[in-house]
């Protein structure tokens, strides 16, 4: 049978200074760090706090002892107070009510034990689901961000593309104009080359036709000298001087 006795591992006859040192030795084994991570942990030790409130109590000890002896269990604890009233039907009403009232106090303790346990599973049950709900939400916002910077990574690629796109654009407009300039100068320096040569022609033949006039001038001087010279001859020879 399980009584506060055995919750705190002593026997019922167990003294004050023996239970205290009992109950200090079942503190030392259920540390606050233990109590806030183990709910079992957290409820036997309201257990054990209770059976110590009541068998370190003794009104409250002499009425539980009553009641374990009425149950049937041998205990040794002294009654502190003497009842001055004998009367058996009496003492045995009064057992009845106070072995009733442990009773209440044990149940209400046990009660409020399955109530607490009830409540705390509750809790936890709350608290995972509203970590499950902030994981699912954070997991969310994950890959809303991983979307984003996907989206962000492919805006930037594109820009990419369209600056590299423009520039080469550029670049095969700005190689199309110089060919096209160089084309030009090229076509005029041939037309400048082509004028340059059809003056040189010109003046070629300019200086050509210029020397033939000459010549035919000096030719047409020199026969008219010849011509001259042979008419004094014949007036010489015909009328004896030079202008006849």
């Amino acid at each position: 049978m399980k009584t506060l006795y055995s919750i705190l591992g002593v026997n019922p006859g167990v003294s004050a200074d023996d239970l205290e040192q009992a109950f200090l030795r079942r503190k030392v084994a259920y540390p606050q760090s233990k109590l806030d991570a183990d709910d079992n942990a957290r409820i036997q030790w309201q257990g054990i706090e209770q059976a110590y409130k009541t068998l370190s109590t003794p009104d409250a000890r002499v009425m539980y002892d009553r009641r374990l002896a009425n149950a049937g269990v041998k205990t040794a604890t002294m009654v502190s107070r003497e009842i001055d009233d004998d009367k058996p039907g009496w003492m045995s009403t009064r057992n009845i009510l106070l072995a009733g009232l442990i009773l209440i106090v044990i149940s209400g303790m046990w009660f409020y034990q399955a109530r607490e346990k009830a409540r705390m599973q509750k809790e936890i049950l709350e608290q995972a689901l509203r970590i499950a709900e902030e994981e699912k939400k954070k997991q969310a916002e994950l890959q809303s961000a991983e979307e984003e910077r996907r989206q962000a990574r492919f805006e930037q690629q594109k820009r990419r593309d369209e600056e590299n796109q423009q520039r080469s654009f550029q670049r095969e407009a700005l190689q199309a104009g110089r060919e096209a300039t160089s084309q030009s100068r090229q076509a005029e320096s041939t037309a400048q080359s082509a004028t340059r040569q059809e003056q040189y022609q010109r003046d070629q033949r300019d200086r050509t036709e210029q020397a033939a006039k000459r010549q035919a001038q000096y030719e047409a001087e020199r026969r008219l000298s010849n011509e001259k010279a042979q008419l004094r001859s014949v007036c010489m020879q015909r009328y004896g001087r030079p202008d006849c």
